[in-house]
């Protein structure tokens, strides 16, 4: 929990050149640090960092006394003990001189003007020597004991001596009389009687009342005595077995531990047993040989171990270089043997930070190194050797605000805390800030109520924190750390919008929403008081557990978040002890003092106006003076609601009141429970006397040691009990454990034996900060470095040291597969499965299931042993339960080795059967993953079947993607012998499933809907894969290139001839599958899917449908097609509108045109000018024509000179293209309904007026009422069309069938549009080119078939459809033309004739029903003789026909 952030920074000594660093040591407050050199000692500050004092020794002093080794500061910091190499002590005394200052701060604008207050003073200070003394034998180690100095001798003495320098003889202490055992009972003493034996190590700690010492033969130890005077003839030697090479010592207070560097490269860490007294060890510091191989060797011995002055994290050096920090349990933090601490070999091999020792600075913010020093060996012959003297380094760090603060809030969020910053994760805050639950500065935050967010982040959007890796910086102000520097605690919210800090004295806070900082208004209230117990939230209160200086008295504070920060708005409690910590659990305050005693508070908030307050009403008291060896010792305690059995399961969870509380002593996590069998004592005083009665806790029941943090969710969730309702626990080296709730069953009722709680362990991959309880989610923080290639002088700290740039990055990692592989193991099969389908709803729930199955697959299938109950066929048979097995199975056995297939597809089953279950459930993609197994598992032959299958499949579920890696991964397979054995899949090319052997050309179509319009289309290229020199791709219809010459089909490539036989017949057989499937869905009318398929599987679609144009490209059934073109381009049926009286008045004045306009209009319908393009068969849609007026002519043609002008120009255009279908209508029906419908043709015809017809109109007859109906008709034409896309994908298809001459298809496309110029395109392309007779003839059919639908089932279409008229006449005289052409009797042409079976139309070609498709004989009759006319009509016009880009010749 303890991260290095940013440059380490080097400190400049004036350190002569024949001088060296050689220790550095802090005083107690770890204010002070004094830096020894060989002659000098140095006394820094440390804030601001400024060298203060120096003493140098005269250079006989350093020959004759020997050079400085070692120093010890004197607890009130007043003196300085120092020890030489030759044996001697020097005792200095630093004194403050007078009421001056060394450095002082000057102030900024900024400066608060409360009061006058110098902020960071340096006071002068004045070393000087105040005696000596010569230890026999040398000085090997020294330690401050209480008011006197413990130095260990080179001759097996440990003497006491006085900081005057009185050496205290009758407390001198002779090793070799010490009686050493392995524990303080029964076990054999022992004496040292070896001669030489000394200690060369000795560290004191008080909490543990002994010393703890390591020998010069390696052997190490623990000394006590039953008082704390330390009697000689008392004194008792523990011995630390397994440990015979040890090389330093650390102890850790709070957690009771002795750490033991050893000559190996790794460390012991060693627990007193509060019974026997033994050494018992705790745990093992080793770096794992697969991240670093090899690095115990490489780095030496253990030559440096410092605790944290919080005791959370322990500090390790070695001799030849390397820093690594660890956790107090042994999990590992920081390691700088990873091979980035350097920037070329020398510097690896030499590493930067060889520590010769280190000291952690205030509050842990600073790690103090003095580097070793180096011998720098000149290559010049003028330049003699120097030696350089080291390098004082101090390293920054932030640390877990759980280290010093572990209250409930900052356990739900990742917050860290720095000497001048604050660190979160802000993926969960950003998204409340814009909730209901913001938090406004002029009301207090809303406390977010269990039942909905039980956990911090909101349950019903998960892994919103998970997704954001970034940090949110919060600078704290410089108007607080000027005067409180360092910040010792730090909180947040639970809803992590608002955070507090305290320093030195006083408090502030923030506002995330706000971006402000609140600090006091009065800087006297500020520095009263100082926060010494704990910093938590409580709802819109800061609760600060502080000690009043002004009044010598110890105080529980609130201070409402909205209100000014003053005492005036602060509800004090006073409390008879210090407070050491506190925590809220709901709406109850627990409070642990230095008595060791826990009180609860209930909090009860007032909204008193103007500002909110809070009353404490005091519960009860509870002590735990015979559980907790020392106050310090107790690290962390809560309330929960969880018990160790689920019987209380019964109540409502939001019913239940605190349940048990848990406290972590030195690691070890104790519970005590509320005990319910007593009957509970009803008060009759008052009401809240009622509510809050005390409660009574049974004993306490230890549930784990080495325990480092603990999460208990405050919340519930009905869908996921086990996991709300579950402590989390943090420990170390040896991961996480749960204590998971098993919820009793129906058939569980009988057994009362079983147990109603199991603890769980598992490992992890990273360092855990925080848990996500309903995600499943642990989030941590990770150092990483950034190298920095040195560009500055040589002298610089970047060229010198190699030291990179540090930076913290989140992790997280999720945890369920773990819990659920536990259970399994332990046969409990049924709370997994519970657990599993909770989650099931998690998006990574199926890698949870996959992770699990991997970890067992790979720890079974690598056993050198037989299994005897192997965990595999659980874990399959488990997730057999869930949709995702298929998935699951699949994607685990890709990301596995093949050596390990055969032991997995043995408990899952056969691949074959699994890729048919993939099948059946329509799971294509992981039937694709299922055939990269099959291939490397059965021959070719199998696996071309299988792929060929699926091809199938996906073909006909439209998984145009995936069928375009299985059509190239069928021709990867090459002509090879099907027979063969299986094979080695061949190597991926793409991110793809299938592997593919060749790169995609340039000019593929890389849309992922690669449909386009025709403008800017041009030749699409296509891909193609090779497995052989002799084989090339190409589909059926590029090989018989004589029936679609290159000229005609310029969309494909020229595809090259295949010299395999083998290869040409795979080509074949697959080139059938897919003119197959094009079959199909041409036939059943899928145009779009027809497009994506030819889209993505480059599909020659333009020859195969001129191949298939009187085959599968007829049009049986024109209605049903239309409707399902409608459907599958989303494109909506037009809707009929009705008119106002104002639009049939209209009407009636365009019934007045002549007869000769009428005419003009008929042939121009007929005759309509298109362009170049349009002419020879193919559609131009690069206009932006929609339908309105199409720019297609091929002279210029004059525009109405307004939106009114062109509305009337439109209506009377419709008007007049019905006007001759009336004077031969027989029902009065007709009638009406072309008046009634006159509106609605007006977009689709408005380019068939001659430029006469806008004398017609008069501006007179153009009111308000016209302009509602034009825009009533512009937005009936919008909700008419479709998607942009659609269309583009319509207009782009026109063009397909156009250039295949399948005319069928393109006028119902037309149709579809409403676009007149289309149908007329594609009328004048059927009079111009080859069309067979039997094609126009289904195309006028079509025409009638729709006519006859738009009048019984939509006539939204009846207006357009009505305005081909003159279009189906063309067809049909193009029809009765040709079969007079080919009748052995013709009939003049001007001349009716009564239709005959041997050479009517009706007869011979089609079934002829007229306009609405159910004429009888005598009216289609009639029809053909109108048709004739219309004919006659058209010849004896030629300069109409002028007018147009063609002429319609008819015989």
């Amino acid at each position: 929990m303890y991260f290095p952030v940013g440059w380490p920074k080097l400190l400049s000594l004036p350190i002569e050149e024949d001088d060296s660093l050689q220790f550095v040591a802090a005083n107690r407050e770890r204010s002070l640090f004094a830096v020894l050199t060989s002659q000098a000692v140095y006394v820094w500050y440390c804030k601001p960092c400024v060298h203060a004092v120096s003493y140098r020794r005269s250079d006989d002093s350093v020959i004759v006394l020997g050079r400085n080794q070692y120093a010890e500061w004197k607890p009130d910091s007043t003196g300085l003990a120092v020890t030489t190499t030759g044996g001697h002590l020097l005792l200095y005394r630093i004194d403050h001189e007078g009421s001056g200052s060394l450095y002082a701060q000057k102030h900024g604008r900024h400066r608060r003007e409360s009061i006058e207050i110098d902020h960071h003073v340096v006071p002068a200070m004045k070393v000087s020597l105040l005696g000596t003394l010569q230890i026999p034998g040398g000085i090997k180690s020294i330690v401050c004991f209480k008011e006197e100095l413990m130095v260990s001798s080179g001759h097996g003495i440990l003497q006491r001596i006085r900081w005057d320098g009185v050496v205290n003889c009758k407390m001198t202490i002779a090793i070799n009389t010490i009686r050493f055992s392995i524990d303080l009972q029964q076990s054999r003493q022992t004496q040292l009687d070896q001669p030489g034996v000394y200690f060369n190590n000795i560290k004191y700690s008080s909490l543990l009342g002994g010393f703890a010492v390591t020998l010069a033969d390696g052997r190490a130890g623990f000394l006590t005595a039953p008082t704390a005077r330390f009697e000689p003839q008392n004194v008792h030697g523990v011995w630390a077995q397994e440990v015979n090479n040890a090389s330093c010592i650390a102890i850790n207070h709070t957690y009771r531990l002795i750490a033991f560097g050893c000559t190996n490269g790794q460390g012991m860490v060693y627990t007193v047993d509060e019974i026997t007294g033994s050494l018992l060890v705790s745990h093992r510091l080793a770096l794992s040989s697969t991240d670093y191989p090899d690095a115990s060797n490489a780095a030496g011995p253990v030559t440096l171990l410092k605790w944290t002055p919080d005791g959370c994290a322990l500090a390790m050096g070695w001799q030849n270089g390397g820093l690594a920090l660890w956790s107090v349990f042994g999990a590992k933090l920081l390691c700088t043997l990873g091979g980035d601490y350097g920037f070329s070999q020398d510097a690896f091999r030499d590493n930067p930070l060889q520590i010769k020792s280190m000291e952690w600075g205030m509050e842990g913010y600073h790690l103090w190194v003095t580097t070793t020093p180096k011998k720098c060996d000149s290559t010049s012959a003028d330049v003699t050797p120097f030696q350089s003297p080291g390098d004082l380094v101090q390293l920054q760090f932030v640390k877990s605000a759980l280290t010093v603060n572990p209250c409930t809030c900052n356990h739900e969020h990742l917050f860290l805390q720095g000497e001048d910053k604050l660190y979160i994760n802000t993926g969960d805050t950003i998204l409340k800030t814009h909730n209901d639950q913001t938090a406004v500065p002029s009301s207090p935050v809303r406390e977010i109520s269990p039942v909905l967010n039980p956990v911090g982040p909101q349950t019903h959007v998960p892994s919103v924190l998970v997704g954001n890796k970034q940090w949110q910086t919060i600078q704290l102000p410089i108007g607080y750390l000027s005067a409180n520097w360092p910040i010792k605690y730090a909180a947040v919210d639970r809803a992590g919008h608002c955070v507090a800090v305290a320093g030195k004295t006083g408090l502030a806070h923030y506002a995330l929403f706000t971006r402000k900082w609140k600090l006091f208004g009065n800087e006297t209230q500020e520095q009263d008081m100082a926060v010494n117990g704990g910093l938590c939230w409580w709802k819109d209160f800061i609760i600060a557990a502080c000690f009043n200086i002004n009044e010598s008295r110890d105080e529980i504070r609130l201070y409402p978040r909205v209100s000014n920060l003053d005492n005036a708005f602060a509800t004090i409690t006073k409390v008879p002890y210090q407070v050491l910590l506190v925590n809220v659990f709901r709406d109850i305050l627990v409070v642990f003092c230095v008595d060791c005693h826990v009180t609860l508070y209930h909090i009860e908030r007032k909204d008193t106006k103007p500002n909110p307050s809070a009353i404490l009403t005091r519960i009860q008291d509870l002590s735990l003076t015979n559980f907790v060896p020392h106050p310090t010792s107790l690290v962390s305690l809560t309330l929960t609601s969880l018990r160790s059995e689920t019987a209380s399961g019964k109540l409502p969870t939001q019913s239940r009141e605190a349940e048990s509380l848990i406290v972590n002593v030195a690691g070890r996590l104790m519970m005590l429970q509320r005990d319910r069998t007593k009957p509970q004592h009803k008060e009759t005083v008052s009401d809240k006397k009622k509510a809050f009665q005390e409660l009574p806790f049974l004993a306490p029941v230890v549930l784990a040691s080495s325990v480092e943090n603990m999460w208990a969710p405050v919340g519930f969730s009905k869908e996921k009990p086990h996991l709300m309702e579950a402590l989390w626990l943090g420990c170390g080296a040896v991961g996480m454990k749960v204590w998971l709730p098993l919820f009793p069953t129906k058939e569980d009722k009988p057994h009362s034996f079983l147990a109603k709680r199991i603890m769980l362990p598992f490992k992890l991959q990273i360092y855990p900060l925080a848990v996500l309880f309903a995600d499943a989610v642990v989030l941590g923080a990770a150092n990483d470095v950034l190298t920095y290639d040195p560009t500055s002088p040589c002298g610089s700290l970047a060229c010198q040291q190699g030291l990179p740039f540090c930076v913290m990055e989140r992790t997280t990692q999720i945890y369920l597969h773990h819990i659920l592989r536990q259970l399994l193991r332990r046969n409990l099969g049924f709370h997994a499965l519970e657990i599993a389908r909770s989650c099931i709803s998690l998006p990574y729930f199926s890698h949870v299931l996959e992770l699990m199955l991997h970890e067992v697959l790979e720890a079974e299938a690598t056993a050198s042993e037989p299994i005897p109950d192997a965990l595999l066929p659980r874990v399959v048979a488990f997730i057999q339960e869930f949709p995702q097995f298929l998935h699951t199975v699949v994607h685990c056995a890709r990301k596995t080795e093949i050596a390990l297939w055969p032991y997995l597809f043995s408990v899952v089953g056969n691949p074959k059967d699994l890729f048919e279950e993939c099948l059946d459930a329509k799971a294509f993609e992981t039937a694709a993953s299922y055939l990269i197994i099959l291939q490397n598992l059965e021959n070719l032959k199998v696996s071309r079947h299988l792929a060929t299958k699926l091809l199938d499949a996906g073909l006909d579920h439209g998984k145009w993607e995936l069928c375009k890696d299985l059509v190239r991964f069928l021709r990867a397979i090459g002509p090879n012998d099907p027979e063969s054995s299986p094979r080695t899949p061949a190597p991926i090319n793409s991110p793809g499933i299938f592997p593919l052997s060749a790169a995609t050309p340039k000019g593929e179509n890389k849309a992922a809907f690669p449909f386009s319009s025709s403008k800017g289309t041009g030749q699409r290229g296509r891909s193609s894969s090779y497995t052989n020199p002799n084989y090339s791709p190409s589909t059926g219809t590029e090989k018989q290139k004589s029936v679609s010459p290159p000229s005609q089909t310029p969309d494909r490539k020229n595809s090259v001839h295949r010299k395999d036989s083998g290869g040409s017949s795979d080509e074949f057989f697959l080139d059938t599958i897919l003119c197959r499937h094009a079959r199909k869905l041409l036939a059943s009318a899928r145009l779009k899917d027809l497009g994506m398929f030819a889209a993505h599987l480059d599909f020659a679609l333009t020859g195969w449908l001129r191949k298939e144009r009187l085959r599968a490209a007829k049009v049986e059934d024109p209605v049903e097609a239309l409707k399902k073109l409608h459907h599958d381009f989303m494109w909506p049926l037009p809707v009929f509108a009705l008119l106002n009286s104002s639009q049939i008045q209209l009407t009636k004045q365009s019934d007045r045109i002549n007869s000769s306009s009428q005419t003009i209009l008929d042939s121009d319908m007929n005759g309509i000018a298109v362009d170049d393009e349009a002419d020879s068969g193919i559609l131009a849609t690069s206009g932006s024509n929609n339908g309105y007026m199409p720019s297609t002519a091929s002279k210029p043609r004059q525009q109405p000179t307004s939106q009114s002008e062109d509305f009337m120009y439109v209506s009377k255009t419709e008007d007049a293209v019905l006007k001759p279908m009336l004077n031969k209508a027989v029902c009065t029906d007709e009638v009406s309904l072309s008046t009634s419908t006159t509106i609605e043709m007006t977009s689709e015809n408005s380019s068939t007026l001659g430029e006469s017809e806008y004398s017609l109109l008069d501006d007179t007859s153009w009111g308000s009422s016209q302009q509602m109906a034009e825009l009533e008709v512009i937005s009936q034409e919008l909700v008419n069309k479709g998607p942009p896309q659609s269309e583009e994908e319509i207009r782009y298809l026109i063009k397909v069938f156009s250039e295949a001459a399948c005319l069928e298809w393109s006028l119902l496309l037309a149709v579809l549009l409403k676009d007149p110029v289309v149908v007329t395109s594609v009328v004048n392309t059927a009079s111009m080119t080859e069309c067979p007779l039997e094609m126009i003839g289904r195309m006028r059919e079509a025409l009638s078939y729709l006519e006859l639908w738009a009048d019984t089932e939509c006539p939204g279409y009846r207006a357009f459809l009505y305005s081909l008229r003159a279009q189906a006449q063309v067809l049909t005289g193009i029809v009765i033309s040709e079969t007079a052409a080919k009748s052995p009797s013709k009939t003049p042409p001007n001349t009716p004739t009564n239709p005959t079976p041997e050479n009517s139309i009706a007869g011979s070609e089609f079934s002829f029903h007229g306009s609405h498709g159910n004429r009888t004989d005598e009216e289609s009759e009639d029809h053909t003789i109108d048709g004739d006319s219309e004919s006659e009509v058209l010849e004896e016009d030629p300069h109409l026909s002028d007018d147009t880009t063609y002429q319609c010749q008819i015989s």
